[in-house]
């Protein structure tokens, strides 16, 4: 632009549009005009672009993950809860009858009472955790603690029936049917249960060879090859792109 046949009064314009200072003379002018084009003229710096090298991986090869487990149904684990409490009950009941000999019935009755708190017990903890063992275990033990509650029902109070009388005997086994069917309910709405049992049960058992071991499976969302142990069935996370599937 030709500033020199250019008025002071036009120049100065120009500087006030441009944002610069309007004093001086006009050789000035025309110096903080040329300044300003200099800078507009430069071009932007353009930002380093850092390469980004691929990691050596023959034949495409991607390493088998871990997956994170989905925490299981909480209607397991609130009735979990729930057969635990009673197991304290339960094991209350009975060392009362074994330390007080309350009865000779229900004092040569307190530990079989005791082995059936230790099972409710068991089986609430199991079925905490969300396995579906832990359920079958506490449905036994309240079969037995029912027919057992029939069988030595009467007058004189034991602990292996917490109702006594004629006109509670209905009573009781309306309780025992009544509980069976509530632990019994996680089998029913909540399929995502666990097959198996907990490592430390396992262990006990002389079964945690199999608990070590892994099967893999493919996810269906990234398709990265994961890693489950093979006697779990429910749900799981892929931590690549957290994508939830059944297993």
């Amino acid at each position: 632009m030709d500033y020199d046949s250019m008025t002071v009064l036009k120049l100065k314009t120009l500087c006030k549009e441009r944002g610069l200072r309007v004093s001086g003379n006009k050789s000035e002018v025309i110096i903080r005009l040329m300044e300003n084009d200099e800078v507009g003229l430069a071009p932007a710096p353009t930002p380093i672009q850092h390469q980004a090298f691929p990691q050596h991986n023959p034949g495409g090869y991607i390493p088998p993950q871990m997956i994170y487990v989905k925490k299981e149904s909480e209607l397991a684990t609130g009735i979990g809860i729930c057969i635990m409490i009673y197991a304290v009950f339960r094991l209350f009941w009975a060392v009362i009858f074994s330390i007080g000999g309350l009865g000779g019935v229900g004092w040569i009755l307190s530990p079989v009472a005791f082995i059936l708190g230790i099972g409710f017990m068991i089986g609430g903890a199991v079925t905490y955790s969300g396995y579906r063992n832990g359920i079958n275990l506490t449905l036994g033990v309240l079969i037995v603690s029912g027919i057992l509650s029939v069988i030595f029902h009467g007058d004189e109070v034991n602990p292996v029936s917490i109702a006594w009388g004629d006109s509670m005997f209905l009573t009781s086994i309306m309780c025992s049917i009544s509980c069976m069917i509530i632990v019994a309910l996680p089998l029913l709405m909540s399929p995502t249960l666990k097959s198996g049992w907990p490592e430390a049960i396992e262990k006990i058992l002389g079964s945690s060879s199999g608990s070590d071991t892994k099967r893999k499976v493919t996810c269906n969302s990234c398709q990265a090859e994961l890693q489950v142990p093979a006697n779990y069935s429910g749900q799981i996370e892929c931590p690549t792109c957290q994508a939830i599937m059944s297993v």
